[in-house]
C-alpha cells in the first residue's frame, strides 16, 4: 500500500469519526478534532506495509534499505526476462531463456533468505540480470521484424549461442554465493568420514 492510499484511507476515516463524534453525539469541538487528528496519524502509521527480508525488518538491517532496493530491482529485471522469454518463438533459444530465468530465481529467493550475501551479488543484480533482460527484449524485437537479412540472423544467433554462456555465469554466481555453505558440507563429510575410519577400526 502507497503513502497516498493510506493518507485518503486515515483521513476519511478521520473524517467519518469526525462527523459522527461532532454532528450526531454532539461531543466538544476540541475533544474531537485531537481524537481525529490522533486517528488519523494511528491509522497512517499503522497502514504502513511492512517490508522484510528473511523475516527481518528493512528499517533494522544496516544497508536494509539498499538491499531492498537490490531486491526489487532484481525481481523488475527478472519479470521482463520472464516476459521476453514467453515471446520467442524457437524452442531451443526459449527453453534456455526459461533456464536463466529459473537460475536468476533461485538466486533471487536464496538471497532473500540470506540478506548477508545480497552485496556480494552486487554485480549480479546491476550488471547481469539488466544485460540479459536487454539482451532477450532485442532478440524479441528482432524476431519480430520478420526479417530474415544477413544482419538480423547474425544478432538472433549471437543471441542464442550466448546463453548458455550466461547460464553457465549464473550457475557461477550461485555456486560463489553459496561457497561457505559448501565449504561447511565438505567439512562434515570430511569429519563424518573420519569418525567412520575410527568407529570401522575399534
Amino acid at each position: 500500500m502507497n503513502d497516498t492510499v493510506r493518507m485518503i484511507i486515515a483521513a476519511l476515516s478521520a473524517s467519518a469519526l469526525f462527523l459522527l463524534l461532532f454532528l450526531l453525539l454532539n461531543w466538544n469541538l476540541m475533544v474531537c478534532i485531537l481524537l481525529c487528528v490522533g486517528v488519523y496519524f494511528g491509522l497512517f502509521f499503522l497502514l504502513k506495509p511492512s517490508r522484510k527480508i528473511a523475516g527481518m525488518d528493512v528499517e533494522s538491517l544496516p544497508g536494509g534499505e539498499e538491499m531492498q532496493k537490490l531486491l526489487e530491482d532484481a525481481r523488475a529485471d527478472l519479470l521482463r526476462i520472464e516476459h521476453a522469454v514467453r515471446a520467442i518463438a524457437a524452442s531451443d533459444v526459449r527453453r534456455d531463456g526459461e533456464e536463466l530465468y529459473a537460475a536468476g530465481m533461485r538466486i533471487l529467493d536464496y538471497l532473500k533468505e540470506n540478506p548477508d550475501k545480497i552485496k556480494l551479488a552486487r554485480r549480479f543484480f546491476t550488471y547481469y540480470l539488466d544485460t540479459t533482460a536487454k539482451i532477450l527484449e532485442r532478440y524479441v524485437e528482432f524476431q519480430n521484424t520478420g526479417l530474415h537479412s544477413e544482419e538480423v540472423e547474425h544478432i538472433l544467433t549471437k543471441t542464442a549461442e550466448t546463453l548458455p554462456v550466461l547460464n553457465r555465469a549464473f550457475e557461477g554466481q550461485f555456486t560463489h554465493l553459496m561457497q561457505g555453505e559448501l565449504m561447511d558440507v565438505e567439512a562434515d563429510l570430511e569429519l563424518l568420514k573420519s569418525t567412520l575410519k575410527m568407529e570401522d577400526g575399534t
